[in-house]
């Protein structure tokens, strides 16, 4: 299923809809009541001027505790891995494996000289370290696609597993603030952001949250 919505928020309502009326249930492997649509692309056209609202909603409930906006973006800016979490996406893309700098090293300048490269793509998928059937921990932001058009800069993003309700509203946030270090660096626009999940899910114990957001409570 294809979502194109201009802003975050409504991107954010209309995915958590589709999946709540046109989801398969299941119980997961954390033994989970789970409803599932597979193979989710929610584009967001203007992603800028309402890409914390979700946050920001999600705060409203009082019922979760939603990491700081400064901590979220760290989570995939930052070099080094934080004490606070296992796993963050920002050492995958600026020191992969210790070694590669994805971003600064390789997006940036394959743009700069070339505005119209179909190779920025960066990899959170590390086949030697993630690729082991006993491995708990692996990452659920997979790849990042850079495209620069019409001088705005487009970013795609594979979500292996999505849970839209909770997760991908940190995810979007993560992925715009890549989006915008990229894109200041190029002295360019903010363009389209994307997300393709093959699993993009809720929880049952959800739904009554779901259809607040979504205005059906």
């Amino acid at each position: 299923m294809e979502i194109v919505s201009e802003t975050t928020t409504d991107a954010w309502k209309v995915a958590l809809k589709a999946i709540l009326d046109n989801g398969d249930d299941f119980q997961d492997t954390n033994k989970r009541k789970c409803r599932e649509l597979l193979n989710l692309l929610v584009e967001i056209r203007s992603p800028a001027p309402d890409v914390t609202r979700p946050i920001e909603m999600l705060n409203g409930f009082n019922k979760w505790v939603y990491p700081p906006l400064d901590e979220i973006a760290n989570i995939i800016l930052t070099k080094k891995l934080s004490p606070v979490y296992t796993y963050s996406y920002g050492p995958s893309l600026f020191s992969f494996r210790k070694k590669i700098n994805q971003i600064d090293d390789y997006v940036i300048p394959v743009l700069e000289k070339d505005p119209t490269s179909r190779r920025a793509v960066s990899i959170l998928w590390d086949p030697q370290e993630d690729a082991n059937p006993e491995r708990k921990l692996v990452p659920s932001l997979c790849l990042i696609d850079f495209k620069l058009r019409n001088d705005r800069l487009n970013v795609f993003a594979f979500v292996r597993s999505n849970e839209m309700f909770f997760g991908w509203p940190a995810n979007v946030y993560q992925i715009y603030t890549l989006q915008k270090y990229v894109a200041k660096k190029l002295a360019v626009k903010i363009g389209k952001l994307t997300t393709l999940s093959p699993s993009a899910h809720i929880f049952d114990d959800e739904f009554d949250a779901i259809r607040k957001v979504i205005g059906q409570l």
